[in-house]
């Protein structure tokens, strides 16, 4: 187990990919602060974890303002005493492209993807900076590299992550703090399934999604948990200020 003795918040933790990394995290020999504003889901969640014997505990709150990222925090160091690990990990997709979505909807995936994140990092850094130590795990998307024209909006927030991992990997580097982010193709969740659902033909639609695979599969949650543990752990001590993709060779094809 590499992560023992260790401190990690996971946000976005009620389900899907958030939940497995937590879970991946746990299993490591993290203790867990799970943060959501989902609260019956992730009272679930983080029961389920806690009768399998991992030490973990649950926030509920909102990421898109400084007073929820402020409570995880706060909530991390009460229970536990210190952070070592921080997943921004909350995300939303609205898929529709410019011309269907409304003001709305964007200034809401933008304040959960990115904002969330930003609030994030800046509540975490003052702690970690004192302990001259941390990892900022972001949780992005291939979505920052390629055009879908689905997901303009969720594309944008994932860019940002990116050059936001790159600004705090580069400030942050000599307090002793590293962050990278994980770009996930499609992963199997609720939320990819919910829109796969939505085609008129939804078995088609997943045929013609896992075709364009080279590896001839979706992505597990507890795949990306697994990235996620191993950049946290000492054996990523030298990776900073970078994308990890994983994405079962999608970007690599060129037709």
């Amino acid at each position: 187990m590499r992560l023992v003795g260790r401190v990690s918040i996971v946000t976005g933790a009620a389900r899907g990919i958030g939940l497995s990394i937590a879970e991946r995290l746990a299993a490591e020999g993290a203790r867990v602060l799970l943060a959501d504003a989902a609260d019956n889901e992730l009272q679930h969640a983080t029961l389920a974890l806690q009768q399998r014997g991992f030490d973990v505990a649950a926030c509920v709150a909102d990421v898109t303002t400084t007073c929820g990222n402020d409570t995880i925090v706060r909530s991390a160091l009460e229970r536990y005493g210190r952070i070592d690990i921080f997943n921004a990990n909350a995300g939303i997709a609205p898929f529709h492209d410019l011309l269907e979505t409304n003001a709305e909807e964007i200034d809401r995936t933008i304040s959960v993807n990115l904002t969330g994140a930003i609030y994030g990092c800046s509540a975490v850094l003052p702690h970690m900076v004192k302990q001259r130590s941390g990892v900022i795990t972001l949780t992005a998307s291939i979505a920052a590299y390629v055009g879908d024209p689905a997901v303009p909006v969720y594309s944008a927030t994932k860019g940002g992550l990116t050059a936001l991992c790159r600004s705090v990997a580069v400030r942050h580097g000599p307090d002793g703090i590293r962050c990278n982010t994980i770009c996930p193709g499609d992963v199997r969740t609720q939320m990819l399934e919910d829109y796969i659902n939505r085609a008129d033909d939804p078995v088609q639609a997943r045929e013609e999604l896992i075709g364009r695979y080279p590896l001839g599969r979706l992505a597990e949650t507890q795949e990306i948990g697994g990235v996620a543990a191993f950049l946290a752990s000492d054996d990523a001590a030298w990776i900073t200020g970078t994308d990890i993709v994983i994405d079962g060779g999608l970007t690599a094809r060129c037709y």
